[in-house]
């Protein structure tokens, strides 16, 4: 039987205003002294009052990750695992170009429909194994084996097999050529993994060859890190030994945390909440333009939502300008309902609908809804705002006579039941660095990750023309089509594109944000701190 949550009632723009006013207080928090508060968990190394341990870097999240494998890893938190725990054939640059990482170097055929890439001799694995090309085939081969449910598997459906050409080299044999081959070979999911342990183990006992390995776990509260000091790539820069992420059930909580000196990072601020950190001289606060969104997800398989007038009704009651204040305090970029942001190559400027709840109730009448809807939307804490856009979402609707319930679940349950199978779902999105990996993951008909399970055969075929073409101006015009196809006719409505905001203590110097969100730690080093106000001045002390 299904588990039963509250539903949280209907709440006006100004009622929520209010609700968000009062928990931005809760977060700031105020205190009549300058100690900091209590350790929520105990701090890791010397008290706060004692000093600062800087061989330790510690992370808060909000959830735990879904496995250490790195190929079935579905939520942001394991794939920052992966990224910490594995490496791939590519680094992907901040401004989303590939440079070698364990491929040394790559090449294509005329045709592009091979591929080879020469590997970095001497790498080894957290076991002491070497890796060989043995390990990069049968790591791509894994993902695409249907048996593993990799959630990237069609995102390489063009792959036919990759191939030993020696020790050193592999060869990727294509159905179809892709360009961004090169970067999608760079992201965390395509971590290289060792030929001879089982799917089980890996789940559980992640090996890769990353610059971290897992020293200790706590399920459920906490992953220790501890340096790889056999680690192959001597570019990178590791001065701290250890590294925690921690997890917390809430943002309140890592406010608190981290106020507390009892975490040096939050990769994930909500923007309302912004000033409890800029006002804190103990914290600095990075923001980098990225592709990442929250979205609501109308199952266009399921009726209402399999009416192409219900889905743009229901567009037009999102007022995305209140969602970029409200929501996202200001900051972010709108967006048209289709994934590709300003930040991605080939972005095409579509101008976002307006907030027109008189013409959605229209087409409701068109599609045979006089009455308007009666709909459920699922949400949950799973990442800072979503629950409040779904709420919002909910008052903007009204007017066009769409009443939603909104329903709030655990993180837990919202991936294992409701992300993808309920008719009307909220998510949130992370960034894909390659175009035809953010479509394919998003919109294509088979993809695992087409939540809204829009099947298009037209806008299949032109995927794959944008991938296979090699010449930039027409590749653009390829992916304006898809992009103004997907507004026009798909199943998810994209308010804005959120960019990445992290909160780091002032002790961590030598840290820079990428747009992917993905926590690079190279050059990064600590310094003790102790200004005038004290260790860890809390903000409003």
């Amino acid at each position: 039987m299904r588990r039963q949550f509250p539903r949280i009632a209907q709440l006006t723009r100004r009622d929520l205003l209010r609700y968000m006013g009062v928990a931005g207080l809760l977060l700031a928090g105020g205190c009549s002294n300058n100690t900091a508060t209590a350790p929520l968990f105990g701090s890791i190394g010397t008290e706060p009052d004692a000093g600062l341990d800087i061989s330790v870097v510690r992370v808060a999240f909000l959830n735990y990750p879904d496995s250490f494998d790195p190929a079935r890893s579905r939520s942001m938190e394991a794939v920052q695992c992966a990224y910490a725990l594995y490496d791939a054939l590519t680094y992907i640059r901040p401004d989303l170009t590939p440079e070698p990482l364990l491929a040394v170097s790559w090449q294509t055929t005329a045709d592009r429909l091979a591929w080879s890439f020469e590997l970095q001799r001497d790498v080894r694995f957290h076991n002491g194994a070497l890796m060989t090309a043995a390990d990069v085939a049968y790591t791509f081969n894994r993902i695409l084996d249907p048996v593993l449910e990799s959630p990237i598997r069609l995102i390489f459906d063009f792959i036919e097999q990759v191939e030993v050409v020696d020790e050193y080299a592999v060869r990727f044999v294509l159905s179809s050529p892709n360009a961004d081959l090169p970067l999608l070979v760079g992201a965390p999911l395509t971590g290289i993994v060792p030929n001879n342990i089982s799917s089980a183990a890996l789940s559980t006992q992640p090996v890769g060859v990353g610059a971290w390995r897992v020293a200790e776990t706590e399920h459920g509260k906490s992953i220790r890190f501890a340096r790889n000091t056999d680690y192959w790539n001597k570019g990178y820069e590791m001065q701290f030994d250890t590294l925690e992420y921690r997890y917390f059930s809430s943002i309140a909580e890592q406010v608190e945390a981290v106020l507390a000196n009892e975490i040096d990072l939050i990769p994930d601020v909500p923007p309302p909440s912004l000033e409890t950190f800029t006002s804190n001289p103990s914290l600095t606060v990075q923001e980098v333009p990225s592709a990442r969104f929250q979205a609501i997800v109308m199952r266009a398989d399921l009726p209402p939502f399999d009416n192409p007038r219900v889905r743009e009704a229901m567009k037009l009651c999102m007022d995305r300008a209140a969602i970029q204040q409200q929501v996202l305090a200001g900051r972010g970029v709108l967006a048209s309902d289709q994934p590709i942001a300003p930040v991605h190559p080939f972005q095409a400027e579509l101008t976002p609908r307006p907030y027109d709840p008189e013409q959605a109730r229209q087409l409701l009448l068109q599609a045979g809804y006089p009455n308007g809807l009666q709909l459920s939307l699922i949400t949950s804490p799973i990442a800072p705002g979503l629950v409040e856009m779904a709420q919002l979402f909910q008052t903007m609707a009204l007017p066009a006579g769409i009443e939603i319930e909104v329903i709030s679940v655990p993180p837990d349950v919202y991936l294992t039941d409701y992300a993808g199978r309920a008719s009307l779902h909220a998510i949130a999105w992370g960034m894909r660095p390659s175009v035809d990996e953010t479509l394919t993951s998003s919109y294509y008909s088979q993809a695992p990750t087409n939540y809204s399970h829009y099947v298009n055969p037209e806008l299949d075929r032109m995927i794959e023309a944008g991938r296979s073409e090699s010449d930039p101006a027409r590749r653009a015009e390829q992916y304006r089509a898809v992009q103004e196809l997907i507004m026009r006719d798909a199943a998810m409505i994209i308010p804005c594109f959120i960019p990445v905001l992290m909160a780091i203590h002032k002790s961590m110097e030598g840290f820079s944000s990428h747009p992917t969100g993905w926590l690079e730690y190279s050059g990064v080093h600590r310094i003790a701190v102790n200004d005038q106000a004290g260790v860890y001045r809390q903000a409003g002390s």
